[in-house]
């Protein structure tokens, strides 16, 4: 088969066979996404980089202002099953609050518990809100009932005013460590508008195993950099399911539901949906456990993931034509951020194209396998560059960095997991992830 390429001044014919033909017809289109993928993380990297300086320069005091008036009251929600083990200690974290405390109420959702969960929230000075169903059983079935219970006081037998009258709610997982400031922030942003808000979601475990340092890598630029980049764009971050603020008006008109297990996600494209934006506050920090071995971190995995590439294949299609319809670049955005892959498997599949590229270059000697290997080079330089970049935005300390050395260890688990749920036909489902007590070591944290 004879293609005609076009020179400047000439016309030259280079014979293509049927295999290289089929080879560059599955390569190139994939070299065109990874490719426009890199390109578009660049996009958010730069934008990041463009505000960095203001914030790791300008104080936390001044980022979220003055005092607020009059001051909005918080109900500070903690979906909690069988936490008596963390609890407590993230319960001691709230006190440090600068935020009156008249002014703030913290609500245990003690779901389905066996254990102390409820006591320990009541011996801290918390409500306790016991629920006991054996059918909706998870963390988005808790929230959407507890909602449900703030603001229906007339559908309960407990009616409390003080529970009830409230501005905003913020959601926080039961083993969180949250920074003074949080509800500060939070306030700062309902006063100037902003009816959804998500703090900076971190690691607090760090130094624990290689895993949790990796995984500080990776929120690095999942939680900083893109929203970061987000939040100079004027787009809007995700839901992280941890730090997350909603005004009153808003969990009205949109309400929880807690039929998906990657409820957060959905609720943010739900929110988009209805002309909400998702703030990012870099100011407000929480921090919240992660899983330190395999083990623990399976199911966790095996729930964002195939959440993920369910919402994929289902919703991402009617998103991207109803963002193009309405123009609105929110929700492209939206749309963009589940069409490209984890970053783990943006650098694997690359990897795995520029050695097959090469060995076929080498041996088939074929023209379009020596472009597409430097096509596959230039994506992978693309993110290297991002990686390296991005870590420096986040601050991410060097000897957490390092941790990247065992990547190609953590890509080989995880493809492990896909293939069990492929075999398996399974995308997990709601399961707690099992944690335990924190040393107060220092050395264990960030």
């Amino acid at each position: 088969m004879f293609l005609q390429i076009p020179v400047p001044g000439v016309v030259r014919s280079v014979f293509v066979s049927p295999a290289e033909l089929a080879f560059v017809l599955i390569l190139l289109p994939l070299t065109a996404f990874f490719g426009l993928c890199a390109l578009y993380l660049w996009r958010l990297l730069l934008a990041a980089m463009a505000v960095r300086k203001r914030l790791y320069t300008v104080p936390p005091s001044e980022m979220t202002g003055g005092p607020v008036s009059p001051l909005p009251r918080f109900v500070l929600l903690i979906p909690a099953h069988n936490e008596e083990l963390l609890l407590g200690a993230a319960l001691d974290s709230l006190q440090q609050l600068d935020y009156p405390r008249d002014a703030c109420t913290i609500v245990v959702i003690a779901d389905n518990c066996t254990d102390q969960t409820a006591r320990i929230a009541r011996e801290h000075g918390a409500i306790a809100l016991e629920r006991f169903d054996t059918e909706k059983i998870g963390k988005g079935y808790a929230l959407e009932w507890a909602l449900h219970f703030l603001l229906n006081p007339a559908d309960n037998s407990v009616s409390t005013a003080v529970l009830h009258a409230f501005d905003a709610v913020v959601i926080l997982d039961a083993d969180t460590q949250v920074s003074p400031n949080l509800l500060a922030a939070f306030a700062r942003g309902l006063q100037a508008g902003e009816q959804v808000m998500q703090a900076h979601y971190d690691v607090l475990n760090v130094h624990e195993s290689w895993r949790t340092r990796l995984m500080a890598c990776a929120l690095a630029l999942a939680h900083v950099v893109k929203p970061l980049g987000r939040e100079r764009l004027g787009l809007s971050d995700g839901l992280k399911g941890n730090g997350m603020c909603f005004s009153r008006a808003v969990v009205q008109s949109v309400p929880w539901s807690g039929e998906s297990i990657t409820e957060d996600i959905e609720y943010t494209l739900r929110l988009c949906r209805a002309g909400y934006r998702v703030a990012f506050l870099p100011e407000a920090r929480v921090q919240a456990q992660m899983p330190a071995t395999g083990a623990q971190a399976v199911s966790q995995r095996k729930r964002w993931e195939g959440g993920r590439y369910r919402l994929l294949f289902t919703v991402v299609p009617d998103l991207l034509r109803e963002g193009l319809r309405r123009r609105s670049r929110i929700l492209c955005d939206r749309a963009m951020e589940l069409i490209i892959p984890p970053f783990a498997e943006m650098f694997a599949v690359p990897l795995a194209l520029l050695a097959i590229c090469l060995a076929v270059a080498g041996t088939c000697r074929w023209p379009w396998a020596w472009g597409l290997t430097w096509a596959w080079a230039v994506i992978l330089a693309l993110q290297a560059g991002y990686l390296i970049a991005g870590l420096w935005v986040a601050r991410v300390p060097a000897q957490v960095a390092f941790s990247l050395l065992y990547a190609p260890a953590y890509i080989v688990w995880k493809l492990g997991v896909y293939l069990v749920m492929a075999l398996t036909r399974s995308a997990g489902g709601w399961k707690r992830t099992e944690r335990h007590q924190l040393s107060n070591n220092p050395s264990s944290r960030s």
